[in-house]
């Protein structure tokens, strides 16, 4: 009897670390955002990133369909992500960007080092305020808007994939124009 009992705390160990290993991988367990879908951007009013001098707010988003990435320059997912980004510009995608938790001088940095995909970039760093309205908890979400400011899809997290995911939604969008 004494023997398990010795054995008892590694076996508790082994059933916490499997636990969380678990959780870490059940993709149901990405904390929800908000969903947008269906319903107005949000009035906001912030920097650009890339222009001390702008003042960016919802008037200043474009006036046809677009992406919206949320992203931050620790983020390894949105690292990934660049790529495809960078791909969906050169196709004529209109991408804004709107930092998340992020320093503006860490996420200049990564655009120098990683190109910029963004037509402009909001930072919200200072007050945090339009990423706390869109209840956001991590990056990167992304979120296709149409011409008249509404959102008709959103997506939290990498997805391999978001070009084909994104590109027939957006050329849709585009044709009810």
């Amino acid at each position: 009897m004494k023997k398990i009992l010795l054995f008892l705390p590694l076996i508790l160990l082994l059933a916490v670390v499997l636990f969380l290993v678990m959780q870490l991988k059940s993709s149901d367990n990405i904390p929800p955002s908000e969903n947008w879908q269906g319903k107005p951007f949000p009035e906001f009013m912030a920097r650009s990133l890339l222009d001390a001098n702008a003042t960016l707010h919802k008037e200043s988003l474009p006036k046809e369909p677009f992406i919206l990435n949320v992203w931050a320059s620790w983020c390894t997912w949105c690292i990934k992500e660049f790529p495809i980004l960078l791909s969906m510009q050169q196709q004529g995608v209109k991408i804004v960007g709107l930092t998340y938790v992020d320093r503006p001088d860490d996420a200049k940095q990564a655009l120098q080092r990683w190109g910029n995909p963004f037509l402009f970039v909001i930072d919200d760093a200072q007050h945090n305020v339009l990423n706390q309205t869109l209840n956001i908890s991590s990056a990167p979400t992304s979120y296709l808007i149409d011409k008249n400011g509404v959102i008709r899809y959103q997506q939290k997290g990498y997805n391999p994939h978001f070009e084909q995911d994104f590109m027939p939604r957006l050329n849709q969008l585009k044709a009810e124009q």
